[in-house]
């Protein structure tokens, strides 16, 4: 596995070091930083024999601008300038929702969707063959019952068609040979073509995609396989077909955040800034599922998107206050309610929750601590693997200043990285056990705030965290949520106060201690 090799290395570089102090150690990568800035900071560790603590591995551009100087003190970088003109063609297909599949059974096992939508990009890629071409794709099998593999549904269009044909995959290298002498004119390739092949680039100049891959650096040494010294030809054309299932733009999402890890890895090797963090690849199937569910049962996803900090004119401000009250005010009426009329109304009028949280931003300037701002601080100390589920998250803070880990939940969706609904019930967004951490930062207002903390432990994992902050006044709501949490199977172990707020934290404890 990569960390053994990585812990062999170290050994022996470290027992080399010993031998001879004065020894030099020459590294060479195409490919420092291919899936995140851990990859860049270990190359430089094992190169040096020094430890680079101070450079964090958050793929934030602070981060990856500090990798950079790193590897430009360290380092020299060679890039080849081809003589070819790389002609990328796109094209959009829909996938209608599956029929005879369940949406749990496409959550459960992503390749589905992929099989999907081969389906719906085959005619396309067809049509797109022209002399040589390869056509590449990171999926290969089946996951559904009675269904070709995607090899088999690729291998019957070309078979249709008349075109003759071959594989290089992980399990059948016989096509590659027989391409190279020109015996075929089409070749199926899955990830195995991305390294340590050569010769391709005298035959073929058309490059057709059915399922990306997962990162940048696989893709550009996939095209690498054609666009490469000894390549004939002055121009390659590259293919995507773009398909959305069920209106949901699944290989635009992919493209998108290929575009991420490219900017990320050429931030750290060449100093060019990224444009902004996208999810994960797990992310992006289960949203592809959301979406799908949302469908089915016909609802339509709404989403807001004033500009929270909008200057009002003070007429403005007199109309909203005249309507909503002021913050107190609003609190009490969402306290005297339960949640599910909360998201009601203010998903008919959004207006109310942005009234709210004007005034909340406007109550805080003056608070000598603001709550989010620590659970940020906190946050940023665990594991960078933990899955937090920041409930009654407001304007996201907490997402914005920490990333993709954080599932943002709300009345009211600022942008879309938010989950409108009413979080006393986020089952069809979080399976049992799947959080590690519940954030609740000022948010246990509304009558049945009990049923929060019911859903957060559903939420939660073994030893999962819960994480509360809650004004200090009046003290008898903090004892009740105390001994809600108790009563719950959490352990608290810290509770202190910091300004106007008590904060606490708690563990949710096995079933078995």
């Amino acid at each position: 596995s990569k960390s053994k090799r990585r812990l062999v290395l170290e050994f022996l570089l470290t027992l080399a070091r010993k031998k001879n102090p004065e020894i030099k150690v020459l590294g060479l990568s195409a490919t420092p930083v291919v899936n995140n800035l851990q990859e860049g900071r270990s190359l430089l560790e094992l190169m040096s024999g020094k430890m680079y603590d101070d450079v964090s591995t958050r793929p934030t551009v602070p981060n990856a601008v500090t990798l950079y100087e790193k590897f430009t003190i360290n380092s020299i970088r060679y890039k080849p300038n081809y003589d070819i003109s790389v002609i990328k063609n796109e094209v959009d297909v829909d996938s209608e929702r599956p029929t005879g599949t369940s949406l749990k059974e496409l959550n459960s096992r992503p390749l589905a969707i992929e099989q999907y939508l081969t389906d719906a990009r085959i005619p396309e890629m067809i049509e797109r063959i022209d002399g040589p071409t390869i056509i590449y794709t990171e999926y290969v099998g089946s996951s559904i019952k009675n269904k070709p593999t995607i090899l088999e549904t690729i291998e019957n269009a070309l078979k249709e068609k008349g075109y003759s044909y071959g594989f290089y995959t992980g399990e059948d290298h016989t096509g590659l040979p027989r391409f190279l002498n020109k015996e075929f004119q089409v070749l199926v390739a899955s990830r195995p073509i991305s390294t340590g092949i050569d010769g391709l680039q005298s035959v073929c100049t058309n490059l057709i995609f059915n399922t990306l891959p997962w990162t940048h650096a696989l893709y550009q040494q996939i095209i690498g396989r054609i666009v490469r010294t000894g390549q004939g030809k002055k121009t390659v054309n590259i293919h995507h077909i773009k398909a959305s299932i069920g209106g949901y733009a699944y290989d635009e999402m992919k493209l998108n955040r290929l575009k991420f890890k490219r900017t990320l890895a050429d931030c750290a090797v060449d100093g060019l800034l990224p444009e902004k963090n996208l999810i994960s690849a797990a992310q992006a199937s289960k949203e592809a599922i959301r979406w799908l569910e949302r469908l089915e049962r016909g609802e339509i996803s709404c989403i807001t998107r004033r500009d929270l900090n909008r200057i009002l004119l003070p007429v403005e401000i007199k109309q909203r206050q005249t309507q909503y009250g002021n913050f107190t005010k609003q609190k009490q009426k969402i306290n005297a309610e339960d949640s599910s009329a909360t998201n009601q109304r203010m998903m008919k009028n959004p207006e109310e929750w942005h009234e709210y949280h004007r005034n909340y931003r406007e109550e805080r300037k003056n608070w000598k601590v603001v709550p989010f701002n620590q659970w940020i601080k906190r946050i940023k100390k665990l594991p960078e693997r933990y899955i937090v589920g920041d409930f009654g998250c407001g304007e996201a803070k907490v997402s914005e200043a920490l990333g993709s880990r954080i599932i943002n939940f709300d009345h009211v969706a600022m942008d879309s990285s938010i989950i409108s609904c009413d979080m006393s019930d986020v089952s069809q967004y979080v399976k049992n056990d799947e959080l590690d951490v519940a954030l609740f930062s000022l948010s246990l207002i509304g009558k049945n705030w009990k049923d929060y903390l019911k859903e957060a432990s559903r939420c939660l994992n073994d030893d999962g965290l819960l994480f509360i902050s809650e004004t200090t006044k009046p003290s008898s709501k903090l004892e009740s949520i105390r001994e809600e949490i108790k009563n719950l199977g959490f352990k608290i172990y810290k509770d202190s106060e910091m300004g106007e707020s008590t904060f606490i934290e708690a563990r949710k404890i096995k079933a078995s201690e």
